[in-house]
């Protein structure tokens, strides 16, 4: 029997060097060719009776690096209408525009600031057709006039990529998000495709519900798993010395996240200066040229360290970074395995490390944003296996057993770092130091005073942290004061000397 000629698997050979599409990729092409094709036979011009055009409404979850920008790029070459794509960064928007040049693919780009021109340059290119896909992002498609171009361009296909910023971002600082909704169904395209690589059960209700006006929809998902990744929480009470610590041994390309813009360059400047390592900072208020130099150089660089926002990640394809660390938590437990994700994409084992603060202060903000905050501290808090509670979170089971975290290799984390060693010290020296004495004690061994014979005194306990600098020893003695696991003792003749606090050692 002849070979049945396959124009899916000959598009992604020939077009995008892909020899081979994974199961649910084919699904996912599948339902977007079905919908479009299907809608181009049955439409009939001015004709009353025409059968009602399908729709298709799907959410996917692919895992990171399992091709989801392939599922709405390939059928863009066969749809007979071009495909909008919504990505949330300006940085992915460029990144992926670049990626289809170098295929050979032409696509329009539309975002603010545009000036006459290169706008019809655009338009034009999509009104003759040469450009199969159209590139913008939520805040450009706020733009009447380019809403009432899409509208007659006649779309096959919808997608919004990173589709759990609907839900992680539109209830806060991207608003346009929350009205992506009313420009899908304005637009009414016979395909739309919302694509992310982690949604929670409760999210994936809600970008059903904000972008299809539902809240169920075809989901298709795959195993949320990474098993080559390797979870991990280092709990602690000063999160710079734990975060040096982790960045000096871990191996490297390393990314380190944090949540602000001057978080980014202030811990960048510390790694670089206190370790000496090839380190540069990314966020959404760099220059675009400043952005495109970073990225040219991390994805290059073979032991670079990055400390960057979540402005940098999405879609960005670096295959072999061996190292995520997230220094400040982020906003829920979809966000968090987004951006461990970033991490051995090409297969090979990586790790994900979680810098916890111990007994954080309780969050006082309500509702849903709190309650995903609280889910992610309770897998930092976790005595069971991290990658189980992980997948419990994300509504799915594991099988098999855990493929490797601290709990189940190593027991877990243990107390926070540096905690026993100030415990044990203040427990054989109560009263006897205040945090300067105790600062130069704990990390020298010795007080800048002369003894009688004329040599430093020592005590006991002396040199417990030595390699932490007086900095950070003052600011873990100033935690562990501030979370009562220590207190200054109120009364002369001992009064600002520190002691074990007497709730946890009762007084003798």
């Amino acid at each position: 029997m002849d070979e049945i000629p396959d124009p899916i698997a000959t598009v992604a050979r020939e077009r995008f060097g892909v020899a081979y599409l994974f199961p649910l990729q084919r699904m996912v092409i599948a339902n977007i060719l079905d919908a479009v094709l299907a809608d181009a036979a049955a439409f009939v011009p001015d004709g009353p009776s025409a059968p009602e055009r399908p729709k298709l409404r799907q959410l996917v979850l692919l895992p990171t690096g399992f091709g989801k920008s392939l599922c709405f790029q390939l059928p863009a070459l066969l749809a007979p209408g071009p495909t909008l794509v919504v990505y949330p960064l300006l940085a992915l928007m460029s990144d992926q525009k670049r990626r289809l040049d170098s295929c050979g693919i032409s696509s329009a780009l539309f975002r603010g600031g545009m000036d006459t021109s290169e706008r019809l340059e655009q338009e034009g290119a999509v009104k003759k057709g040469e450009a199969k896909i159209v590139i913008t992002n939520p805040e450009s498609l706020r733009s009447e006039r380019l809403k009432d171009f899409l509208a007659g361009a006649d779309l096959s296909h919808i997608a919004i990529d990173e589709a759990h910023c609907v839900s992680e971002w539109g209830e806060s600082f991207r608003p346009a998000y929350l009205e992506l909704g009313q420009a899908i169904a304005a637009l009414d395209p016979p395909a739309v495709s919302a694509f992310t690589a982690t949604a929670s059960p409760t999210v994936s209700e809600s970008v059903s519900r904000s972008l299809f006006g539902t809240p169920t929809c075809l989901r298709i998902s795959a195993d949320p798993d990474r098993p080559n990744i390797h979870f991990s929480v280092a709990t602690t009470l000063e999160r710079t010395h734990t975060l040096l610590r982790l960045v000096r041994s871990m191996e490297k390309p390393l990314i380190v996240f944090c949540s602000s813009r001057e978080g980014s360059k202030t811990l960048a400047e510390k790694i670089s200066s206190g370790l000496g390592l090839d380190t540069r900072f990314y966020h959404a208020g760099l220059e675009r040229s400043e952005k495109t130099k970073v990225e040219e150089w991390f994805l290059h660089s073979q032991q670079g360290v990055l400390v960057a926002t979540c402005a940098y990640g999405m879609g960005v394809d670096k295959k072999n970074i061996r190292s995520v660390v997230h220094f400040d938590p982020p906003p829920s437990v979809e966000a968090y395995l987004q951006e461990a994700g970033r991490a051995g994409r090409d297969g090979l084992p990586a790790r994900a490390v979680l810098v916890h603060a111990a007994c954080a202060a309780p969050d006082r903000e309500g509702g849903l944003r709190a309650e995903r905050r609280l889910a992610l501290r309770a897998y930092a808090d976790a005595a069971t296996c991290r990658r189980d509670f992980l997948m419990r979170l994300m509504g799915a089971g594991m099988e098999g057993p855990c493929s490797g975290c601290d709990v189940c290799g190593e027991g877990g984390p243990g107390s926070p770092e540096g905690l026993g060693e100030i415990m044990e010290f203040f427990t054989v020296n109560a009263r006897r130091f205040d945090t300067a004495e105790a600062t130069r004690l704990l990390t020298q061994g010795i007080l800048e005073t002369k003894g009688p014979s004329g040599d430093p005194p020592l005590c006991a306990g002396s040199g417990l942290l030595t390699g932490w600098s007086r900095r950070e020893t003052r600011s873990l003695i100033a935690e562990a004061l501030r979370r009562h696991y220590l207190e200054k003792y109120p009364a002369f003749p001992w009064k600002g000397r520190i002691r074990v606090a007497a709730r946890i050692v009762p007084e003798k």
